[in-house]
């Protein structure tokens, strides 16, 4: 009987939470579902504000203090910040917003601000694609500098693909050897190597640096060396 009872009381419990967190939930759906709705058609502006309504919705529900509800909502709100976010990042990519400079500054403000549970919610290939493109156009327009930081924005992202760390060593490399920074770009192309240790265009490189710093009859051991162990033996033969 006492089970029956409480099991009873915690129906009627359940049913009075219902009534006051429902209301909100479905405002925070509706909101969730017109939100998804605008990103899929790339309008990634209206997505946003309906993104924040939907999340705005989901908190009124918690502010109800619920005891049955409450695992849901976390879950909801896990959820459509994920999404928001992701659309934030869609949305400063997007178009050509990357081809220019206040595009460029107005993506690395949102990368840079986002806090450590936030950034979990990107992938870090698309963050690498996007550093990637702006040292490519930085490089195109001559501006060294900030090509070779973006390349190696690349390399930090640490996105997992080797394809894409390829690319921004080899080009941060190149930007090196443009710099008459020889010993800083040797130590890249040995690096650059590992990825492949038959290709032709990094081991031309290779040679150029060796040339410039007068350590040509050293060449096998390079094209054989590590990073490090390359390090050690420019430091042995200068």
């Amino acid at each position: 009987m006492d089970n029956i009872e409480e099991k009873l009381k915690n129906l009627e419990e359940w049913n009075k939470e219902r009534e006051r967190v429902k209301p909100f939930i479905d405002k925070a759906v509706e909101f969730h579902n017109k939100a998804r709705v605008e990103a899929h058609w790339k309008n990634f502006e209206q997505a946003g504000t309906l993104y924040k309504n939907a999340i705005e919705g989901y908190v009124n529900a918690l502010n109800q203090k619920p005891k049955y509800y409450l695992q849901d909502l976390l879950d909801r709100i896990d959820h459509v910040i994920e999404e928001h976010i992701n659309n934030s990042f869609n949305l400063r990519v997007s178009g050509d917003k990357l081809k220019s400079k206040n595009g460029i500054r107005e993506f690395i403000d949102f990368i840079d601000n986002l806090k450590l549970e936030e950034r979990k919610y990107l992938n870090p290939y698309d963050i690498a694609q996007a550093f990637l493109k702006i040292a490519d156009l930085y490089r195109e327009e001559g501006n060294l500098d900030e090509a070779y930081e973006f390349y190696n924005r690349v390399i930090e992202v640490n996105c997992e693909r080797p394809f894409i760390d390829r690319e921004a060593y080899f080009n941060a490399g190149k930007i090196l050897f443009q710099k008459a920074r020889f010993k800083e770009a040797l130590v890249i192309f040995v690096w650059v190597l590992r990825f492949n240790p038959k290709d032709e265009d990094v081991i031309a490189r290779l040679d150029d640096c060796l040339k410039k710093l007068h350590i040509y009859e050293h060449r096998e051991k390079f094209l054989k060396a590590t990073p490090k162990e390359a390090k050690k033996l420019i430091m042995e033969v200068l």
